[in-house]
């Protein structure tokens, strides 16, 4: 990822971390996490389809794959890959179009054209075990594997922030998360080759992902997905150790 790395050197960014490699062992429970974020079960909803009216079209998957910002054409080109005669192919030049349509500022385009039998087909699908590896090979493509890549530019080796850093890829986008690095980089005063501790720059990271969901009206509801982090690290569960015990959006979870 480039063009955050490019933000970190130019800062002079460090991080008071040694080089051990990063640990994904807890990748179980951090997906689970966002899954209570995205759809109040830790189990992934891989058949969930609405349109929930954030202007994004119809959005659907574990992760909320949307087909009005391109990563829902993304992910029926990549089940294309895996069963090339699945019965969403027929959704392709509908979900292009979109593609090829006006967006707003934030890449938005919440037209559904052509997509009227889009749900239904989306979740018959759900029996197909490459159904659902085409949903986790591209949310490793576009949330997993750059959460990785910038936890270890940063430096950092816990689990608690590959797990936020994760979820605000989910949340956010790569552009979302650029923004959201930079901020937190000037609000720790990184630069003349000062080092922050990445416990101090995660604190800071969610203060800023906070005022950024709680001043936008379609995720003003979606705080919990900071509080949660913010009490985890609160309570020195820097490993995401089980069992961990989890209040969002008015409903209590038990990840064992």
């Amino acid at each position: 990822m480039p063009s955050v790395r490019l933000l970190f050197l130019a800062a002079f960014f460090t991080l008071s971390l040694g080089t051990a490699a990063l640990a994904t062992s807890a990748k179980t429970t951090i997906q689970e996490l966002t899954s209570i974020f995205e759809n109040s079960t830790p189990v992934l909803q891989y058949i969930f389809v609405a349109n929930i009216g954030d202007q994004r079209g119809y959005t659907f998957g574990f992760v909320g794959f949307t087909s009005g910002t391109y990563s829902g054409t993304m992910f029926l080109e990549q089940y294309q890959k895996l069963e090339p005669g699945n019965p969403l192919v027929r959704f392709l030049p509908a979900f292009r179009a979109i593609d090829a349509g006006p967006h707003d500022s934030a890449g938005r385009n919440p037209s559904t054209a052509g997509l009227d039998d889009f749900p239904a087909a989306f979740q018959a699908c759900g029996g197909d075990p490459r159904f659902q590896r085409a949903q986790k090979l591209l949310v490793d493509r576009l949330s997993w594997n750059p959460a990785i890549q910038l936890a270890r530019q940063l430096g950092a080796h816990r689990n608690i922030t590959l797990g936020e850093l994760y979820d605000a890829y989910v949340n956010h986008g790569e552009n979302g998360v650029r923004q959201l690095v930079a901020r937190t980089n000037r609000l720790c005063h990184a630069g003349g080759g000062r080092r922050v501790s990445e416990l101090k720059w995660l604190k800071t990271f969610l203060s800023v992902r906070m005022a950024t969901l709680a001043a936008d009206p379609t995720w003003v509801h979606a705080v919990d997905r900071i509080t949660v982090y913010q009490t985890l690290l609160a309570e020195k569960n820097y490993t995401l150790r089980l069992p961990l015990s989890v209040d969002c959006y008015g409903n209590h979870f038990d990840l064992r």
